[in-house]
């Protein structure tokens, strides 16, 4: 729902796969669309600017200027004033007070400079906005009684406003350059001439501007200069409007290209993207974890008696020992079967009989922790371990989009490159997280509760607790902790004793029990 998507109907066919398609306007376009005005340089056409505003203003017909950046805004604005024309600005320092200047922008007189201007969210209405100009004269908290009968008065007044605005033309919409697109040229454009309104557009440029630089603005300004161009001349003619046409053309299509490449790397990053969370929302729902890891500990026992397969027909006793060694390090798992009986050719039984007996340990492992508690820890290792590699990798991803660049220079395609590195990366990825949560899953010990209990009186047992009391600073004196001892621990090393307090504790803050006076930290706390 645009009304400039036309000038881009090969992009939105192309990426989006979207047709464009041109509704008649409801009324009759009765805006003068003028040629193209060109200048030799900038200030010529600063100064013809000036002329056409002060001309409009001294009319009363409203004007819009347009321009490509708060610079040149405001390098217009200080011209303006200089001529003592009156006029608002809207760019992005004064957005506070963008809808009241947007409700003016057509009232007879008014004068706007706005950057980049699109819909702004409401039509420039002739002869200023009869709503706008009610709310602020009955206030915001004024009663809709109040406002509607305010509003009938201030429509009144619009309505004769408008009617003289359309007879000096409507508004009028002067660019002060082109912009790379023509579709914002159409936007600015597009202001006037509302809903059949009379209107009037034109553009200057100069040999300066930064669209007219790019396309040999200095060659032709040179031509222009010596078949004897005087200097605030100006020229009119619609072969220059075609050539600036063209020339938006091409800087429309080189950066359609630009963000055709952008988005053709971006696809590849979305697809792992859709992948990595697809299966991480599988793996929240799934209630039956413990299958996953299963299947994991078949292809990772098989891929390693495959390695084993082609290593042991060089030396199979280091190959066994090292097939030993992996199975401690990654599932802890003591082999007790020897390979070279299996006679290489039924390893498939072999790695049956393994896998079997790590999946009867993960039941264990279930019947003690219970099915929902197991599944609950494996869930929330794998979200984890998915969120971490995931930052990781995309990391990784833009390391490599920066440098596959420089294979152009083999005569590769860097974007193929990247395709195939890209997804290489993606698939180790994805394999070491199942492999890293399938040996933590069977590494880890499950310990019941009373062994833990038990285990912790044991310890909380081994540990002796030595405190003095307040009667401790007397000499000779026992104090008030009597240590318990058994008497075949009497005259050897310190054994475990029991504390016995028959006096309150001291506080590190309150006064020391021997009377100096410091607090017991400062004193004998210390």
């Amino acid at each position: 729902m645009t009304g400039t998507a036309d000038t881009e109907a090969v992009e939105f066919s192309k990426i989006y796969n979207l047709d464009v398609v041109v509704i008649p306007t409801n009324r009759p376009v009765a805006r003068i669309d003028e040629d193209d005005v060109v200048y030799l340089n900038e200030d010529e056409k600063i100064k013809a600017l000036g002329d056409e505003i002060s001309d409009a203003f001294k009319r009363g017909q409203p004007v819009l200027v347009g321009t490509v950046s708060i610079e040149k805004s405001e390098k217009v604005s200080a011209y303006l004033t200089k001529r003592g024309v009156r006029h608002e600005v809207l760019n992005a320092k004064n957005h506070a007070r963008e809808a009241g200047i947007i409700a003016e922008a057509g009232a007879k007189g008014s004068v706007t400079i706005a950057t980049n201007m699109a819909g702004r969210g409401t039509d420039i209405k002739l002869g200023g906005n009869p709503e706008h100009r009610a709310r602020r004269k009955a206030g915001t908290d004024a009663s809709p009684e109040k406002y509607a009968e305010v509003l009938r008065d201030e429509y009144k007044k619009w309505r004769a406003d408008y009617e003289e605005v359309k007879s000096l033309g409507g508004l009028y919409v002067i660019g002060t350059e082109r912009h790379e697109s023509r579709r914002i040229d159409n936007q600015l454009r597009g202001r006037s001439g509302r809903q059949g309104d009379p209107g009037k557009s034109k553009f200057y440029i100069s040999m300066d501007d930064d669209l007219m630089r790019l396309f040999g603005g200095a060659r032709i300004k040179g031509f222009m200069s010596n078949i004897g161009m005087e200097p605030g001349e100006p020229i009119y003619h619609p072969w220059l409007s075609k050539n600036i046409e063209k020339a938006q053309k091409k800087v429309e299509e080189r950066n359609f290209e630009i963000r055709k490449h952008l988005l053709e790397y971006d696809d590849v990053l979305n697809q792992q993207r859709k992948f990595i969370y697809e299966q991480r929302d599988a793996i929240l729902k799934d209630e039956h974890l413990t299958e996953r890891i299963n299947n994991t500990t078949g292809e990772m026992i098989q891929s390693a008696l495959n390695d084993y397969k082609s290593s042991s027909r060089k030396d199979a006793i280091k190959a066994q020992s090292e097939f030993a060694e992996y199975m401690m390090n990654t599932f802890a798992y003591q082999l007790d079967m020897d390979l070279e009986s299996s006679e290489n050719q039924n390893l498939e039984h072999a790695a049956a009989v393994l896998a079997d007996n790590l999946k009867k340990e993960l039941d264990e492992k279930k019947n003690l922790a219970g099915e929902e508690n197991l599944n609950r820890f494996i869930r929330f290792q794998y979200i984890q371990s998915i969120d971490k590699k995931w930052l990781d990798h995309l990391e990784g991803m833009e390391a490599l989009r920066e440098a596959v660049y420089l294979r152009s220079y083999g005569q590769k395609n860097p974007l193929t490159e990247y395709k195939i590195e890209g997804f290489q990366i993606f698939d180790t990825m994805i394999d070491q997280i199942r492999e890293e949560i399938a040996s933590r899953i069977h590494r880890i010990r499950i310990t019941q509760n009373e062994n833990r209990e038990a285990r912790t009186s044991r310890t909380m047992t081994s540990m002796s607790a030595n405190h003095g009391s307040m009667n401790a600073f007397s000499s000779g004196s026992t104090g008030g902790v009597q240590p318990q001892r058994s008497a075949s621990a009497r005259g050897s090393e310190p054994q475990s004793v029991t504390v016995v307090r028959t006096q309150p504790k001291v506080g590190r803050n309150d006064p020391c029990p021997c009377g100096s006076g410091k607090k017991y930290k400062h004193c004998h706390g210390a």
